[in-house]
């Protein structure tokens, strides 16, 4: 006997809900970069370094909670691009940071403005304060990192 599907109804755990946030992520991402020269995981990574200024691959990586196998990847198509550029570490002569170049501020502002749209409608449709919600998705972050590094 096969179920109709349109009566199944799941609670998502703690696994599950956020892979369906990613999903859906996702979708929001590619309306957001569609037309631009990045992707939506190299639009995170040019927002991120955006935000915190030049910055090392192993410090964007924990941030981001990216391998640095996959960041190196993504670092690679970047500076390919012309939008990130390694610079040699002040302090380090053995590691490098990378940094925005004039096309990657660029190319970030020109994501920034569909960004800033599709937050607005997602704060609009929240049912909930944005700041809580926010809390508890570091709440989890925070025992995801724990649970990883054990």
């Amino acid at each position: 006997m096969v179920r109709n599907r349109s009566t199944v109804k799941i609670t998502p755990g703690l696994f599950l809900q956020p892979y369906i946030l990613d999903q859906l992520v996702g979708g929001l991402m590619q309306r957001i970069v569609g037309p631009s020269a990045v992707t939506g995981s190299e639009f995170a990574v040019t927002s991120c370094i955006d935000s915190t200024g030049p910055t090392t691959p192993t410090e964007l990586g924990h941030l981001l909670g990216v391998s640095l196998t996959t960041l190196s990847a993504t670092i690679d198509r970047l500076v390919k691009k012309g939008l990130l550029r390694r610079v040699r570490h002040p302090d380090d002569g053995r590691s490098y940071l990378v940094e925005l170049t004039d096309a990657g501020n660029a190319a970030n502002h020109d994501c920034f403005g569909r960004f800033k749209v599709e937050m607005e409608a997602v704060r609009a449709n929240l049912e909930g304060d944005a700041d809580e919600i926010l809390a508890g998705m570091r709440v989890l972050e925070a025992a995801l990192r724990k649970t990883l590094e054990s």
